[in-house]
């Protein structure tokens, strides 16, 4: 049965939408905050929609009577809020005043708080609202120019009543679907954070593609009140300056209607049981994560909790904003089965500010989807499916993010030629539609380049978002395999950084704490760094055998022997406010000595050092001596670096011993294959070295490649 579509036309602002549930079912709850006291329901805090509209328009009334500062249509409000309900109520109260809010991350009392600067630097805000508490613990002297220019409103103060009341029926038939609704800040993980400008139109428009692909039913067609069986209720966690939290938390559960109840992030990472303990004992429909926060409740719930839980009446249960893992996926339901969850409850999604949320989504009621993708053929750009017996190594999981979302189109686009390409292979991810927003606030270059984008054999098929993320299209549905800033491009191979970093995790499981990070390094020799955070407990002892076990992770699982290891303690790689790692500001910690660091493994040229002064320069492949002449040549090379490398006298070394009797393993052989690679310039196949040659059996090869080459 088709769900009602609400009536766009009269309603194509968020003010007139809410309004309408405001006079509808005023009554009905519409949020309640749950403090971060343990055990009782007696910290929640509730607001009905009727008790929510008489704040919103309090302080409305307030900010527009305020005659020392008058307002202007389109002026900027900094919202700076704890977890709670005064965001939402200072949100509404900005936008039924048409200025624009400007949700930013809430900093601790008296300390810096260099992303609340650079918004205000960038949009220069005419107030900053937040509570009492938190303006007093604003340090004047620690904040921008921009920031302290600003007029300070305290969004709980008492309000004098001696004046006539503000018609807002009136005030809101002034507010249009080109106006902006907010201003909604990128994490920036690849760049300095941009505002992205977000109209009402585009807000309905991404609010009405989520519900229709969560299955959402809308009451605004009738003034009857629903059943209860029949009421959205949604729990987040999730901050309210994020758009996952604010548009796929809060506003979709108002934009239909229903009841959402708020927690602290904090009460979540410190005791993850009370996010799924409120969506079991409220029997809540909606809630919703990034990746991360799923694997946190299965390490940190055990098996006695989960058994006590209820979440069989969660029916949405999305996962975006960072790549989705499908074993986090797998492990989650398996873990929670004893809770009866259902699998179709997952609900990965793609989505991004600049397309003000959601771009596309799993249908609802069905399963969730994974493809076994190869990745050899992954890094050439092509999405082919891996056979059963495929080694492990070379197969990529890779979960299905559903089609577009309603109004929505996505390509997958070459982003060197701007040319569309067909189904499995892999470009850049291009967005058209009704949510794509306007642009970045005042920055006419960059909005351009992303949110004007022609496809070249299309002229005529309209204006894209360029998304900067690499995907691909199977059957309709979107994949995701990484951004294109953070590909790092191997001797012509793309290697995904999460798929790198994903492994050194594995490969010290339980020791790796939250984060680690891997980057490009010394552009000339296409070399890798890894930055992982270990455990406080490590002992400096045990850090050499680390960095050892991660490289040979990353040996084995992608064939690429890292220069650099760096080991550090825990928070030192920086991540966005929404948990995803900063690499480009990782691999600012290799070139630079950082207090966190704990121990750092370079790999060593061994041409550099001794065998440089002890052997001569092979000839070119043009002027090679006989071939046997060149073999011997090589092959004392190759005795000497490992007398070298394993210091080992000559004697002990000789041309038909295999590496691993002279103590040499495979990890030795990958040095070994990159020193020949930078010597005589010839790629050493992975296999080859790694399968315990002797030197003559390696002398014997690369004399045959020179002989090729020079061929």
């Amino acid at each position: 049965m088709p769900l009602p579509v609400p009536n766009v036309a009269t309603l194509g602002t968020f003010p007139a939408c809410l309004r309408q549930r405001f006079q509808t079912h005023p009554e009905r709850i519409a949020l309640t905050f749950r403090g971060e006291a343990n055990g009782s329901t007696d910290r929640d805090s509730v607001l009905t929609y009727g008790e929510l509209e008489s704040r919103v328009e309090e302080l409305a009334w307030r900010m527009m009577t305020d005659s020392d500062h008058p307002i202007h249509p389109g002026d900027r409000a900094l919202l700076l809020f704890p977890a709670g309900i005064e965001f939402i109520v200072a949100f509404l109260a900005c936008q039924y005043c048409r200025m624009i809010p400007v949700p930013t991350s809430f900093p601790k009392p008296g300390r810096a708080m260099p992303r609340l600067d650079t918004a205000a630097s960038d949009c220069r805000p005419s107030r900053l609202i937040a509570d009492s508490k938190t303006l007093a613990g604003i340090d004047l002297q620690r904040v921008g120019a921009e920031v302290a220019r600003a007029k300070f409103v305290a969004s709980d103060a008492i309000a004098d009543h001696t004046g006539q009341r503000i018609d807002f029926g009136d005030r809101l038939e002034s507010v249009v679907p080109d106006d902006l609704a907010l201003l909604q800040y990128t994490s920036g993980s690849t760049s300095q954070p941009k505002g992205v400008m977000v109209s009402h139109a585009n807000l309905m428009a991404n609010l009405e593609s989520i519900r229709l692909a969560f299955g959402l039913s809308d009451a605004l067609m009738t003034d009857d009140e629903p059943p209860a069986e029949n009421m959205v209720k949604s729990v987040f966690w999730l901050p309210p300056f994020h758009d996952m939290g604010l548009i796929g938390g809060i506003l979709e559960t108002l934009y239909v209607g229903g009841h959402a109840l708020l927690m602290s992030p904090r009460t979540f990472l410190t005791r993850p049981l009370e996010w799924l303990d409120a969506i079991s004992k409220t029997d809540a429909w909606i809630s919703g994560a990034p990746n991360f926060a799923y694997q946190l409740c299965v390490d940190r719930i055990d098996q006695n909790e989960a058994a006590k839980l209820n979440l069989a009446g969660w029916k949405i249960a999305f996962c975006g904003a960072e790549p989705i893992a499908a074993e986090t996926l797998t492990r989650f339901a398996e873990h929670f089965a004893v809770s009866r969850f259902s699998t179709t409850a997952f609900t990965p999604c793609y989505g991004l500010a600049e397309s003000t949320l959601l771009a596309a989504c799993k249908p609802r009621y069905t399963e969730w989807k994974t493809t076994l993708i190869r990745r050899d053929d992954l890094m050439r750009g092509k999405a082919t499916e891996a056979s059963f017996k495929e080694p492990l190594a070379n197969v990529k999981r890779i979960v299905a993010c559903g089609p577009a979302g309603e109004g929505t189109t996505i390509a997958i686009v070459d982003p060197e030629t701007s040319r569309g390409l067909p189904e499995r292979q892999v470009g850049e991810v291009w967005v058209q539609g009704r949510s794509v927003a306007t642009g970045y606030w005042g920055r006419p270059d960059a909005t351009t380049e992303r949110f004007q984008a022609i496809l070249s054999d299309q002229p005529d098929g309209g204006r894209f978002l360029r998304t900067g993320d690499l995907g691909y299209l199977d059957a309709g549905e979107l994949y995701i395999t990484g951004r294109m800033k953070d590909v790092i491009i191997l001797r012509g191979r793309n290697h995904y950084p999460q798929d790198i970093e994903s492994s050194a995790k594995e490969s010290l499981d339980g020791v790796i704490t939250q984060c680690v990070a891997v980057a490009s390094v010394d552009a000339e020799s296409e070399s890798l760094a890894v930055i992982a955070e270990v455990s406080r407990h490590s002992s400096d002892d045990e850090l050499p055998d680390m960095a050892r076990v991660i490289r040979r992770r990353v040996i084995e699982d992608h064939e690429i022997d890292p220069r650099v290891v760096l080991l550090t303690r825990p928070a030192a790689i920086p991540v966005t406010t929404s948990g995803k790692v900063q690499r480009q500001a990782a691999k600012h910690l290799l070139e630079t000595n950082q207090p966190n660091e704990r121990y750092r493994w370079s790999r060593p040229s061994v041409i550099d050092g001794v065998l440089a002064e002890q052997l001569p320069p092979l000839p070119q492949p043009s002027d090679l001596p006989p071939r046997e002449e060149t073999r011997s040549q090589i092959q004392r090379w190759l005795i000497a670096w490992m007398i070298a490398r394993g210091g080992l006298s000559h004697e002990d070394v000789l041309a038909d011993t295999p590496f691993s009797r002279n103590g040499l393993d495979s990890l030795a052989a990958i040095e070994l294959s990159r020193e020949l690679e930078d010597w005589l310039g010839i790629v050493l196949p992975i296999e080859f070295a790694t399968s315990d040659p002797t030197p003559a059996d390696m002398a014997d090869y690369l004399t045959d490649q020179l002989i090729v080459n020079r061929t």
